[in-house]
């Protein structure tokens, strides 16, 4: 976020200097303004004085920081100061005053944290009468103030006398988790082990909720508190099981309808498969019949080592996929089996293996494709009408189907035309109000859960436009999941956004890689979120990991001060469109590079030596990990997408490319002009 004196108001437009921004300050420090200067504020006064004023609550302020919350006057994420101010003078407001705020503004984000805020003081002070009361505000979801509530009745009710056995079964019911507990329960269970309620029972089954959570630590501490003979029997074969699951994967290990010994075996399958991955399922299939395991149990581990081996092209895969699923029950196993007749380009046994699909898999324009391109190799014979039909959809196989049939593609473009009545009527709501302030200034956090209370409450309608004035606000990543909630697939305007066109225009040509190329890596990546940050570490526009960045930048002798460069646009296109011509230049296409984006390029460049070869449509087919074959298929997607909408001429695949696929390499060693 800009510093407060440089700050600027894309709604506005206006610049507010250092000097004015002073002026201002020192008058809200030293006046309260009348009811008539405070309605006279502007828009673009009261964001000013809501920075001031939310910057003096962090900085201990408070005196101050009530001027400004009296000066703010209507402006829409006062609620959101008031929260914060009282969250940090909450011993010195009495009760009712904090229990009223939250009751008045039980929808507001910043009420529940004040709520947990004031649960936390209550409870460290051992207001425990105060705790119940306020307990029952709000709903909860967390175990801290849960145990908290708990020691609260132990306190207040059962200080002088045992625990009921109700209360018991709860405090036991936490307990036995598989995960570990906060502190704030630690009193209720000293109280509760003192009183006799852990039993062995109890601990057992915290025992093997901890190995379902894979909480090794835990388990051994459950462990301990553990004394049936047979309980700790099982206990021990886990371990031993656990350390040498070669050893000990045998019928004679375990006993049919022993439930512990079931959770053994499925966890130590999935163990050894790292280590001998076609032992792993041998020794699976003597033991899944052996032991009575549940249908879902037994399905996923079915698919689990499946996907393994067939992903893997494991020598094996084909004998080991038939044997553990001979009828072809599963159809993400059977989809495996399809490709690996594909990667030997058998395509009868393609053909064969589609047709054992469900139905509606059977049809879908995935399969489709492959039905046809199978036939057409099977009988010499174009498949035109199966082609056509796919043609008809917006998607990379209905795209494909397009460009071998020679067509234009189908966008099925729908537009919205939300009245405007309906966007006016919705700026009526205090929560979109909230949600638009909270773009502005970039809590991204509050304004998404604003969006996630307020959109269920709305008709369809309204939250179609809803989403429009998400985009209207340029919160992109926010107007594509609304418009993927209401099932829009075919808004374009809505799920195609064009932010930060000069920047993508300048660093494209700048890498020579096609415009839309990069554009439809953010669009995936990203949505346009400049300020996204993945679960790994990828941050910005395109989804860069900080070390890739380094390295780019040294690369193309780009200044780079660090991953918070990361999230100013300019950077962070400059950096990934380099990185994405570095990967294009070092495998020759960009459909490899976009696998190399996604997957890593030591991954592709394995892939490539293994399968290479194939028909560039097979190959894309053939990517090992679900996620990047999905991702390079969208991002070619959207990139035929983005160039329609632009007016420009639209191709999935380049002329070099288009040799590449398997039905016009099969015309190509025809040698003949059509098939």
């Amino acid at each position: 976020m800009p510093g407060l004196p440089q700050l600027i108001s894309r709604q506005a437009g206006l610049l507010i200097t250092c000097t004015s921004l002073s002026f201002f300050y020192s008058h809200l420090a030293h006046a309260t303004l009348s009811t008539e200067q405070t309605q006279n504020l502007s828009l673009q006064e009261q964001r000013v004085l809501y920075l001031k004023t939310q910057n003096d609550i962090k900085n201990g302020q408070f005196e101050t920081a009530r001027k400004g919350l009296r000066n703010l006057g209507d402006y829409p994420l006062r609620p959101y100061l008031q929260a914060q101010l009282m969250g940090k003078t909450l011993t010195a407001l009495p009760a009712k005053q904090i229990k009223q705020f939250i009751a008045e503004n039980r929808k507001l984000p910043e009420a529940e944290r004040l709520h947990k805020t004031w649960l936390s003081s209550l409870a460290s002070n051992g207001q425990w009468q105060d705790y119940q009361e306020a307990y029952k505000l709000l709903p909860v979801r967390s175990n801290r103030y849960l145990c908290w509530s708990i020691q609260a009745k132990v306190e207040l009710k059962y200080a002088k006398k045992p625990l009921s056995n109700k209360l018991k079964q709860d405090i036991a019911a936490i307990w036995q988790q598989g995960s570990s507990m906060p502190n704030s329960c630690n009193s209720i269970f000293s109280r509760w082990e003192k009183e006799q309620g852990l039993s062995s029972d109890i601990a057992e089954t915290r025992f093997w909720n901890a190995i379902e959570e894979r909480n090794f630590e835990l388990a051994r501490y459950a462990q301990k508190k553990i004394s049936d003979k047979q309980a700790l029997k099982d206990v021990e074969l886990f371990w031993q099981v656990r350390k040498n699951p070669g050893k000990y994967l045998k019928t004679s290990y375990f006993q049919t309808g022993n439930s512990n010994h079931n959770v053994t075996v499925n966890y130590a399958v999935r163990r050894f498969s790292n280590k001998d991955l076609a032992v792993a399922t041998e020794s699976w299939l003597a033991l899944r019949d052996h032991l009575k395991f549940s249908r879902n149990t037994r399905d996923a581990l079915d698919r689990y080592l499946s996907i393994r081996l067939a992903a893997r092209f494991h020598e094996r895969a084909e004998e080991l996929l038939g044997l553990l699923d001979p009828e072809d029950n599963n159809p993400e196993i059977t989809e495996w089996k399809i490709r690996l007749a594909m990667e030997k380009q058998d395509w009868a046994l393609v053909n064969s293996r589609i047709e054992a699909l469900p139905s509606g898999l059977r049809h879908s324009s995935r399969w489709s494709y492959w039905m046809a391109v199978a036939q057409q190799h099977l009988t010499g014979k174009r498949q035109d009408d199966i082609l056509y039909q796919i043609s008809q959809e917006r998607s990379y196989y209905g795209f494909l189907a397009a460009d071998l049939l020679g067509m234009p593609y189908s966008m099925n473009y729908e537009p919205a035309n939300i009245p405007v009545s309906t966007k006016s009527s919705l700026m009526e709501n205090p929560a979109i109000l909230r949600m638009k302030e909270l773009v502005h200034h970039q809590e991204w956090y509050n304004a998404r859960m604003e969006w996630n209370r307020q959109f269920l409450r709305l008709n369809e309608k309204q939250r179609h436009a809803m989403a429009y004035l998400a985009k209207d606000w340029q919160w992109h990543s926010q107007a594509i999941i609304g418009a993927a909630q209401l099932k829009k697939w075919n808004d374009l305007d809505l799920r195609f956004p064009l932010e930060y066109p000069d920047l993508y225009r300048k660093y494209t040509e700048r890498s020579q890689i096609p415009f839309n190329w990069a554009l439809s890596i953010t669009r995936k990546e990203s949505a346009f979120n400049p300020l996204a940050q993945s679960g790994v570490g990828a941050r910005g526009l395109m989804q860069l990991m900080p070390r890739t960045a380094k390295e780019t930048a040294n690369y193309i002798q780009q200044r780079y001060s660090g991953k918070r460069d990361l999230y100013e646009p300019a950077t962070n296109i400059s950096l990934g469109t380099a990185y994405l011509a570095k990967m294009r230049d070092r495998f020759g296409s960009r459909i490899y590079a976009t696998a190399a984006y996604n997957a890593g390029p030591h991954r592709v460049k394995r892939w490539l030596q293994d399968r290479g070869n194939l028909p560039l449509d097979i190959w894309i087919e053939l990517i090992p990990f679900k996620e990047t074959r999905k991702y390079v298929q969208t991002v070619l997607e959207y990139g035929v997408v983005y160039d329609t909408l632009a007016n420009l001429e639209a191709h999935l695949m380049l002329d070099n490319e288009q040799q590449m696929l398997a039905l016009n390499q099969l015309k190509a060693e025809q040698g003949t002009g059509e098939l």
